[in-house]
């Protein structure tokens, strides 16, 4: 009955991906800002039905920002979230659409790839010592048009149960222009107990970990937006990312308890300079 189950849901993720490819390049192209926004959070709601993932928040955002992502006024905020899964990206656009650092390999994904792109995602190629001014020009753009900007700053994915050193680079945006930072822990549960098996880490394929999602019993995604980081003139790119990495990491160790375990920034820092060096 469970693989059933997971491969009728699994089809289900596939078409509906279809469906959204369709739209991203249609419908999505003509919207305006907010209406952009609101059809964002609704097909990634979609999708995270599809595969039998329920979501919510917890924690404090404003409205305008859970219902499309866009800002009263200028500048928007920049969200920075932990990395555990190819779910993280519907998951977070489910609560607080946005526009997405990425990097430029998931631009070559089947389907996910073509839909991060039509709907804006803003790619970086890490082999480029100049892609870093690049992109926080275009976060800068991106946060005085009112649009919301979301990063995953480790830099990869672990299986949640951790968090790797977060990386400042774009966040310097926010601390120049004074955008406000909104750290925020992503949890999978199943069963109602955090869970590993939504992550797409290590040797897990992207299609592996979709089958893995689907066959969760009782699968939840929790977003818990933390307290927000206003930037005073002081305060540095570096300043911004300590602070986001102590209030994710003691979210996540309440969380995860005793099967939380400290990041390791050495191989974390080896595994950038790899993939940096190609």
């Amino acid at each position: 009955m469970k693989k059933i189950k997971g491969s009728a849901r699994f089809l289900n993720v596939v078409m509906y991906t279809l469906v959204c490819l369709f739209q991203a390049y249609t419908a999505f192209q003509k919207a305006d800002q907010k209406s952009k926004g609101r059809m964002l959070a609704f097909y990634t709601r979609r999708v995270l039905e599809k595969a039998g993932v329920k979501c919510r928040y917890e924690g404090s955002v404003p409205e305008s920002l859970h219902e499309c992502g866009v800002s009263d006024e200028a500048p928007a905020c920049i969200v920075v979230s932990n990395h555990v899964s190819w779910l993280d990206i519907f998951t977070l656009d489910s609560q607080i659409p946005s526009r997405f650092i990425a990097k430029a390999e998931i631009a070559k994904w089947p389907i996910f790839g073509l839909i991060a792109r039509a709907i804006g995602t803003l790619f970086i190629n890490r082999s480029s010592k100049r892609a870093i001014l690049k992109i926080n020009d275009d976060i800068r753009g991106a946060l005085c048009n009112r649009e919301t900007v979301a990063i995953f700053a480790e830099g990869t994915t672990t299986f949640g149960n951790e968090l790797l050193p977060i990386k400042s680079n774009f966040l310097a945006p926010a601390a120049e222009i004074g955008a406000v930072v909104r750290p925020v822990v992503l949890v999978y549960m199943d069963k109602g107990k955090p869970a590993k098996q939504a992550a797409f880490a290590g040797d897990v394929t992207l299609f592996g970990s979709l089958w893995n999602v689907v066959t969760m019993e009782d699968a939840y995604a929790v977003v818990h937006f933390l307290e927000p980081i206003v930037p005073t003139p002081e305060m540095t790119r570096h300043d911004i990312g300590r602070l986001c990495q102590e209030r994710m990491r003691a979210k996540l160790k309440e969380i995860w308890g005793n099967e939380y375990k400290d990041g390791d920034a050495d191989g974390a820092s080896v595994l950038a300079k790899a993939i940096a060096n190609g």
